[in-house]
């Protein structure tokens, strides 16, 4: 599901929308899974309010919502696996949970201001016991 066009990385699509993750070669797969996650944190909460009401009003079993969970599963497992290889992220966690964590986070009435410091609360939760610096 990934390919690469020079320093881009298509790791997959949710949707229409794909999902482009540009890194150099000095960054550690944990900061590619961390700013992965930030950019599906803003991607959810600019597409909350509209998921919000489209659940409401249809069956949560429709396979718009789980296809769409599992193409971004997909494309971020092999993030988490890098990263937690390279010992940079807890391996009790599996992806489905992170996200449960960051959706949870993103479910927080609050503007970026207020939203962000606890987002990075989380982040640095999935640090390993004794690895140094933030997520």
């Amino acid at each position: 599901m990934e390919s690469r066009v020079g320093n881009d990385v298509i790791i997959g699509s949710v949707g229409k929308t794909t999902l482009i993750m540009t890194s150099s070669s000095s960054e550690t797969p944990g900061a590619i899974l961390t700013a992965w996650l930030h950019r599906f944190f803003a991607f959810f909460t600019n597409k909350h309010h509209i998921a919000s009401e489209l659940l409401e009003h249809s069956d949560r079993t429709n396979p718009v919502f789980s296809e769409s969970r599992g193409r971004v599963i997909a494309a971020g497992r092999p993030l988490l696996t890098a990263a937690q290889h390279s010992h940079e992220i807890r391996d009790d966690l599996t992806l489905e949970q992170i996200l449960d964590l960051i959706v949870a986070v993103a479910r927080i009435h609050g503007d970026p201001g207020y939203l962000e410091p606890i987002l990075q609360s989380s982040l640095d939760g999935l640090r390993p016991p004794n690895h140094g610096g933030p997520a």
